[in-house]
C-alpha cells in the first residue's frame, strides 16, 4: 500500500510540474504573439505614412498641373510604347 501511495504522490508532483510547464509556455506564447502582433502594427504604420507622403506629393503636382505650371510628372505616356 505504500508502495502505491509514493507512486500516486510521484505522479501528482510530475502532472503539476507538467501543469506549470504548460503555464510558462502560455505565458512566452502570449508575450511572443504580443511582439509580434506590435512589430506589424509598427510596420504597417510606417507603411502607411510613407503612402500618405506618396498621395501628397500626387496631389501637389497635379495641383502644379492645374495651375498651369510646368509639371515635371514622372507619368510615362502610353502613346510612347505605341
Amino acid at each position: 500500500m505504500d508502495q502505491r501511495w509514493a507512486k500516486k504522490e510521484e505522479v501528482e508532483k510530475q502532472l503539476y510540474e507538467i501543469f506549470q510547464l504548460i503555464q510558462q509556455v502560455d505565458a512566452k506564447m502570449e508575450k511572443v504573439i504580443e511582439d509580434i502582433i506590435e512589430e506589424r502594427y509598427e510596420q504597417n504604420q510606417t507603411q502607411f505614412e510613407r503612402l500618405e507622403q506618396q498621395l501628397a506629393n500626387v496631389e501637389e503636382q497635379l495641383d502644379d498641373f492645374a495651375e498651369g505650371e510646368d509639371p515635371s510628372l514622372p507619368f510615362a505616356s502610353k502613346l510612347y510604347f505605341v
